[in-house]
């Protein structure tokens, strides 16, 4: 799929550098088990190309479909979240017609509509293991309640993106989840370069690391 078309069309954010990473790695998360993950997808157009790229696997596209969650409901506080409720709110009818519009509405592409503390929730998520989770929700406690639900579902030597790293939110939250898992690095979405996120004052958006 020519990924400029939806760059020029406006129904991503994504840039050019992010979409040649996911290229890189189309060939390793083709020959992985495991469904394609994505929580926070404003018009679709990341979920749109990864549903024509990976056409033999599920497609989730997870989000609240009505702006940020407010941040007194999140499961965890960051005093400097700017993050509030009404920010990016699109619609699932509009992203479901921006599907239709790219033919890639498709058997196999699921819509998950909520906070992601409620759709992913271990008791009641229908995804069950995953190749690639791609996750671009902003906010610090959306962020970890992300990696809380789905990041053991990710199967070994999958992949998992942080669109949003180059937010002091995201990249807090990595910092606190990687604590706790006891790792230190993520890759460089352009140089493939590992950064110590706990020595690197900012990131690039887009790093990623493969479990």
């Amino acid at each position: 799929m020519n990924y400029q078309e939806l760059i020029d069309d406006k129904v991503t954010m994504v840039d050019d550098s992010r979409f040649c990473m996911m290229l890189k790695i189309v060939d390793d998360v083709k020959q992985l088990k495991g469904d394609i993950v994505e929580c926070g997808v404003w018009r679709g157009g990341c979920s749109i190309f990864l549903s024509k790229i990976f056409q033999e696997k599920n497609i989730w596209v997870c989000d609240s479909f009505s702006g940020f969650q407010d941040p007194k409901n999140g499961k965890y506080f960051y005093e400097k979240e700017r993050h509030l409720k009404s920010g990016l709110s699109v619609s699932l009818e509009e992203v479901k017609l921006n599907f239709n519009k790219y033919n890639a509405l498709r058997d196999g592409v699921f819509f998950l509509e909520g906070y992601v503390k409620d759709t992913l929730d271990e008791k009641t998520c229908p995804i069950k293991i995953i190749s690639l989770l791609r996750i671009d929700v902003d906010a610090y406690s959306a962020t970890l309640e992300v990696l809380d639900c789905l990041y053991d579902k990710v199967v070994d030597g999958g992949y998992v993106i942080f669109d949003d790293s180059c937010l002091i939110e995201a990249h807090e939250a990595i910092k606190t989840f990687f604590t706790n898992k006891k790792m230190s690095y993520v890759v460089d979405p352009v140089t493939h370069e590992n950064i110590n996120i706990f020595e690197s004052s900012s990131l690039p958006c887009g790093c990623y690391f493969r479990k």
